[in-house]
């Protein structure tokens, strides 16, 4: 009997990580008084909190599954490609470690939590501006 239930938890945890899919976006923040970007409508309250800047406009946008024990590359255009690599189902959100890259050169890498909302990592500045990227973890 105890198999059974370890079993059917195993299929259960692992069609959560494979039904699931990684939604990464590429923000352009500066403080330019052009128009807002429409994508961002609902994003950008909580980019305005959290960087500051008057404008958002989104970069790039690709959609990836999450794998068990697979890696998911990302190329989001303007030379940035993210790699992103599920370690965790968990209460909270989905245990992953994020990477981020211009060319060959490494901008971020960490283990991060994407919780039921969009995770917004700071990238580098380029100029005036600032790059974003907004994870999120979509069923």
């Amino acid at each position: 009997m105890r198999w059974l239930v370890a079993a059917l938890l195993g299929v259960v945890l692992s069609v959560s990580v494979q039904g699931a899919s990684i939604e990464v976006r590429l923000i352009r923040a500066s403080n330019e008084t052009d128009k807002p970007d429409e994508q961002l409508t609902k994003l950008e309250p909580k980019l305005k909190k959290v960087f500051g800047y008057r404008l958002y406009q989104q970069l790039g946008l690709q959609r990836g599954p999450l794998k068990e024990n697979g890696q998911v590359r990302l190329d989001l255009g303007e030379g940035i490609v993210i790699f992103v690599t599920p370690r965790a189902v968990e209460k909270k959100g989905q245990m992953m470690d994020f990477e981020m890259y211009s060319g060959r050169a490494a901008l971020v890498k960490s283990s991060v939590r994407v919780g039921h909302s969009e995770l917004l990592v700071k990238g580098p500045e380029v100029g005036n501006t600032l790059l974003v990227v907004s994870l999120a973890v979509v069923e």
